[in-house]
């Protein structure tokens, strides 16, 4: 029997992995899947996962490129024909699926039971597939047990000082804090991100986000920084994010 674990790098699946490890759990291979977008800090944080486990964190890629898919053509619907460009803001995102859902599909499909990561208060995202196991959700762990839990340890991913949710730094779904972060201190990544944005006001006629990232970048440059609000209880008082946060505060400069 086959036993696969789904990690992002995130709080829960991350705090599932390790507390599966503690139960002496059969785990037959960790899998995460890259979408090539990710933060420096993450590759690190995967590292230093593997450094505390003594086990192998095996990065899937997708299939294509999100170049081939950015300017490859829309199949279906009212923009069938047209050049896709970027994820728009309101539609399910294509290269999630394509980078994340569908590579993780695929090792699903070899594997008996595949462990993925859904804290207890957001149970309504399980699946009914009878070979998944949602560990977090048995163990009745809510996200806030997970950031508790990982903190004891000493390993709260380091991202969360500046992020609420991790994934692709461009992603149209970030907050306007977040592209703050993004400029001031991933300047290599902001570039990038206008880049694909000119791309795509060239192809599709449209913005990334409401209004232009020249227009953020106005405003930020004018000393308009946005309040970085945290959903996390931990933001003040957490010993593992305010360890995360000095660790890091030669590039995330936020406060």
């Amino acid at each position: 029997m086959k036993k696969f674990v789904s990690f992002s790098g995130g709080k829960d699946s991350t705090a599932m992995l390790i507390r599966l490890l503690e139960l002496e759990e059969q785990i037959d291979g960790i899998y995460f899947a890259d979408t090539g977008f990710e933060f420096p800090e993450l590759y690190e944080y995967i590292k230093k996962i593997e450094k505390y486990t003594g086990q192998e964190i095996k990065i899937i890629k997708p299939k294509n490129s999100f170049s081939h898919w950015f300017y490859g053509k829309v199949t279906r619907g009212n923009f069938k024909g047209k050049v896709r460009g970027f994820p728009m803001y309101v539609n399910p995102c294509f290269w999630a699926r394509e980078a994340k859902i569908k590579p993780l599909q695929k090792l699903r499909k070899k594997a008996d039971i595949f462990y993925i990561g859904i804290a207890f208060n957001e149970i309504e995202r399980m699946s009914k597939d009878e070979n998944i196991r949602y560990p977090l959700i048995e163990w009745k762990w809510t996200e806030q047990d997970c950031i508790n839990y990982l903190n004891k340890k000493g390993l709260f991913n380091p991202l969360y000082a500046n992020f609420n949710r991790l994934g692709c730094y461009f992603c149209p779904k970030q907050s306007i804090s977040s592209l703050y972060v993004l400029w001031k201190n991933y300047p290599e990544l902001w570039n990038k991100m206008q880049f694909w944005e000119k791309e795509n006001i060239k192809y599709c006629n449209r913005t990334i986000k409401e209004k232009p990232l020249s227009n953020y970048e106005k405003d930020f440059k004018q000393g308009k920084k946005p309040k970085n609000q945290s959903k996390y209880e931990c933001w003040n008082g957490c010993e593992g994010v305010k360890y995360a946060f000095k660790e890091r505060q030669t590039k995330l400069k936020f406060c």
